[in-house]
């Protein structure tokens, strides 16, 4: 008997998956794509090819699970907005936006795939469970990988014997590569231009083919329902009367502060300081602390208060919802009054990417803290899911307005106009590609020292940032330019880099002498002081 019992230390052995032609496929253009994704995407300035590598990733998972998918409106509207938000990859230069962009396709992704072959997930808790059960997927790569190779009989693949042929040729080809070269100016020519950067290239590679592995192991998991979902939790809740006496004394604290600081806060609505002690910054910076950190801790407050109380028939008591209420309303009151500091701030010093991505952050809390207060009523309403629709639509919208721009635009002509006294020139050129041209419009500015500085920074694209090798050029042309552009190819392309570059073209062509008469000032430059 003691021989029957099973061993908690000894390894879960797990079948092998038992593959089609179809699943081979995916497996070759997974390997495929995860080095075209390393290559162009990831190591390619998250630009035109991380664009293509985003929708070569979702019409792939979408033509093999075809045959299994339960498609639905939530399931299309995260695979929609997975898909649109690569779109910012050629439509702004930010690298906020870029990053979180990143982060939310990847995550709608991952809920799309799943509803479509495990069918919509109903509740908050099963939307988390979607991420743990991607998680999971991984540790299946190492069957994925062996059942590639062979069968449940032990039977080698001709895929397997495939790639075996390939590797065996590697040496070989090390020896008879090198001995062509040799031996061959127009052989060495081509394996030049082709091999250009040849290890940093072998390495992208190889990173790619290990995405490619969990790309592969999470298709075969996905596909076959081989996915841990998340376990139930045993923990049934603490007494309410605990939660209802830390809630009321948070909420009458809340209720003091407000109170205290109603003329503070509101005075931003109507546009004018508080007893005029502080300026516009120090007043709207202080709103957006204390938004930041209280709708934070509010969030985690609710969240908490209402995963771990005691409730009836799934319905929390009456007094974990009129707490949590408060505070949720509380918190959007004090989203309303930063968003309205926001707007005189802008209206005093002008916009910045930081300005406008926080309104766009407090935006997003806002919609989420309604979501709370509708979740605490309406058992029915996802939380989860609205905090990722709303961040997509949020990312979306910040991306192809292209943020960087509005704000170079606004800060330009808002300074023109006279709405602004003084426009700081080293912010619009930090801006990037999109600052580009408008730092040109400046250099002929009729204040002397905007124009001089504009003109500074100009030196500094064409010399430093945009092309290369131009110091030691004597005499530039337009092609000279060209050649030594940076950042060519089309996996750098994007809208606003090409907009720079033509403008820096066209500038060049009506100020041939300036790169010459910039770099002889600098070559003349007396740093001794």
């Amino acid at each position: 008997m003691e021989n029957d019992k099973i061993n908690p230390i000894s390894p879960v052995h797990k079948p092998l998956f038992e593959l089609k032609k179809s699943d081979l496929a995916f497996a070759m253009c997974a390997v495929i794509l995860g080095i075209f994704l390393s290559i162009f995407g990831v190591f390619g300035g998250f630009a035109l090819g991380y664009l293509l590598t985003g929708i070569f990733t979702i019409l792939l998972f979408a033509i093999y699970f075809k045959k299994c998918s339960r498609i639905s409106v939530f399931s299309t509207v995260c695979g929609s907005l997975s898909l649109g938000t690569n779109l910012i990859y050629v439509t702004t230069t930010n690298g906020s936006v870029r990053f979180f962009g990143v982060l939310i396709s990847f995550l709608l992704a991952l809920v799309c795939f799943d509803n479509l072959t495990n069918g919509i997930s109903k509740g908050n808790r099963k939307t988390v469970g979607v991420f743990y059960s991607a998680a999971s997927t991984l540790s299946n790569t190492a069957i994925s990988l062996k059942s590639l190779f062979s069968n449940k009989n032990g039977d080698k693949k001709d895929i397997g014997k495939v790639i075996i042929g390939l590797v065996c040729a590697v040496p070989v080809l090390f020896v008879i590569v090198p001995l062509l070269i040799s031996s061959d100016d127009a052989f060495r020519g081509m394996m030049n231009n082709i091999f250009q950067n040849t290890f940093s290239t072998i390495l992208k590679a190889v990173f790619g083919i290990i995405l490619s592995i969990f790309i592969i192991s999470y298709g075969f998991s996905l596909k076959n329902n081989r996915i841990s979902k998340l376990p139930k939790p045993k923990f049934k809740g603490i007494e309410n009367v605990y939660l209802i006496s830390f809630l009321s004394a948070i909420g009458f604290c809340y209720l003091l502060y407000l109170f205290s600081q109603l003329a503070y806060f509101f005075s931003a609505f109507k546009g004018f300081l508080p007893n005029g002690e502080i300026t516009y910054a120090q007043y709207a910076r202080k709103g957006f602390f204390e938004m930041c950190v209280i709708a934070v801790i509010n969030l985690g407050l609710v969240f908490l208060s209402l995963l771990i109380s005691k409730k009836k028939k799934g319905k929390a008591c009456v007094g974990i919802k009129v707490l949590t209420t408060f505070i949720s309303i509380f918190t959007l009151i004090i989203i309303a009054t930063a968003i309205s500091k926001m707007v005189l701030y802008i209206d005093t010093y002008g916009m910045t990417v930081l300005r406008v991505t926080t309104s766009a952050f407090m935006l997003f809390l806002s919609i989420v803290f309604i979501s709370v207060i509708l979740r605490i009523y309406i058992k029915k309403v996802n939380i989860i899911k609205t905090a990722l629709i709303t961040a997509g639509c949020v990312i979306l919208a910040l991306g192809t307005v292209n943020v960087n721009l509005v704000c170079a635009r606004y800060n330009y002509e808002s300074y023109i106009n006279g709405r602004l006294n003084t426009i700081d020139i080293d912010a619009i050129y930090e801006l990037g590609d999109e600052g580009i041209p408008y730092i040109i419009k400046l250099t002929s500015h009729q204040d002397i020292t905007i124009s001089r500085k504009a003109e500074e920074y100009l030196t500094q694209a064409y010399l430093y940032d945009y092309f290369g090798n131009l110091d030691i050029i004597p005499d530039i042309k337009v092609n000279d330019l060209k050649q030594n552009q940076n950042n060519k190819g089309f996996k750098y392309f994007s809208i606003p880099k090409k907009k720079a570059y033509d403008e820096l073209y066209k500038f060049f062509e009506n100020n041939p002498d300036f790169i010459k008469f910039r770099r002889v000032c600098f070559e003349n430059m007396d740093y001794s002081d």
